[in-house]
């Protein structure tokens, strides 16, 4: 769940502009990783209610 939330802040803060990723100052960079973040959140999700 947690890495549905940080995904979400990620791509809020990189779309806006406000945000960028450390090290390359890219917004979409961030998006992207905030987007990856959100499938992990989403796949751990789906797992633990298959078990």
């Amino acid at each position: 769940m947690w890495n549905i939330v940080w995904g979400l802040v990620c791509v809020v803060g990189g779309a806006s502009g406000q945000l960028a990723l450390r090290g390359t100052n890219s917004s979409g960079g961030l998006m992207a990783v905030g987007g990856v973040l959100i499938l992990v959140g989403i796949f751990q999700m789906m797992k633990a209610r298959s078990e």
